[in-house]
């Protein structure tokens, strides 16, 4: 009997050294735990707040830009305006002022860029018909007037100034570009005729998308 006893109370401190194990134990798993699940949800919101970011860094904010038609010479004459005041050539070939704008005879459009940045002209409509843009290597001499002069019918250029004599600044690269803060002179080639007084829309898509729309008046000049 006082060996079991004995038995006994030495088997009290072991079950109670047990105890005092285990509960010394669940504390660090549950931090352990807690500390894998704070790691595993922090990655995953950062993750995703990670890819928001890259999206709106790639998709970016839209360009403003600011295109505006300041003045235009629309009048049946030998010689039209620029915005510089100077002038150039009205008619490709052939013809007289006759108070008509005949096929073929030009129209001098003053744009501004007010961007930041330059614009690239990707379509250009006048009266509803596409002109096409074309690089100015020859537009016309002041007593030679003939074929091969440039613009021909439905198409621009864009006439930066005047250079002196019979010498123009042209855009000669493949891309109708209007540097920010320029001011330049679009002289298209009617590819119809128009009437004098009549009103006719300028529309213009430029090669981010924005548009921008303005109507002249054929036969006036406002310089």
């Amino acid at each position: 009997m006082q060996r079991l006893i004995r038995e006994n109370i030495f088997s009290i401190p072991f079950l109670i050294s047990n105890c005092q194990t285990h509960k010394g134990v669940a504390p660090v798993l549950a931090t352990l735990l807690l500390v894998a699940i704070s790691s595993v949800g922090g990655s995953s919101v950062f993750m995703v707040s990670q890819d928001s970011f890259d999206n709106a860094q790639i998709s970016g904010s839209t360009i403003v830009e600011s295109i505006k038609v300041i003045g235009y010479d629309g009048r049946d004459v030998d010689k039209l305006n620029l915005h510089d005041g100077n002038e150039i050539l009205a008619k490709n070939c052939c013809g007289v002022a006759d108070g008509k704008k005949q096929f073929d005879e030009r129209i001098a459009i003053y744009l501004q860029n007010n961007s930041a940045q330059p614009v690239v002209i990707s379509e250009l409509r006048f009266a509803g018909d596409v002109y096409s843009f074309t690089p100015a290597t020859k537009i016309g001499e002041w007593n030679k007037i003939g074929n091969g002069h440039k613009p021909h019918p439905n198409e621009f250029i864009i006439v930066n100034g005047y250079k002196g004599g019979k010498n123009y600044y042209t855009v000669q690269g493949s891309a109708a570009i209007i540097q920010s803060g320029e001011i330049v002179t679009v002289l298209l080639d009617l590819g119809e005729r128009m009437r004098m007084n009549q009103d006719a829309q300028i529309k213009i898509t430029t090669q981010t998308g924005n548009v921008f729309v303005s109507t002249i008046l054929i036969g006036n000049n406002i310089l």
